[in-house]
């Protein structure tokens, strides 16, 4: 029988892993301190991906200006997608600064 506030488990339950001090028992405060893991694991993972499409975006953008400076690409094709460099360097940009505004205010805001 259940006491009030506890979740007692049963034999090898998948929810174990949330018996913190091994009693046989989860309590609130249990579940409480396992979903407040969670979610900071959640979180360090969105950080490592934001960080990862920042990186990604800006070793593009060096590549890319390196093959456009290679004598295999002819001036003339070169001015003719200018427009559509110029797009991707402001989207590639974009992702940068997202990325630099957004850590500099969650930082503030902590």
């Amino acid at each position: 029988m259940a006491t009030k506030g506890k979740k007692t488990l049963q034999k090898d339950s998948v929810y174990e892993e949330y018996d913190v001090d091994g009693d046989g028992v989860v309590s609130d405060a249990e579940l409480a301190t396992v979903k407040a893991i969670h979610e900071a694991e959640v979180a360090e993972e969105k950080a490592d991906a934001q960080r990862k499409m920042a990186w990604i975006s800006i070793m593009s953008m060096l590549v890319f200006t390196a093959f456009l400076f290679l004598p295999i690409f002819p001036d003339s094709r070169i001015k003719a997608l200018a427009d559509l460099f110029g797009l991707f360097y402001i989207g590639m940009a974009g992702v940068v600064g997202a990325y630099m505004g957004m850590t500099a205010y969650m930082s503030a805001k902590k």
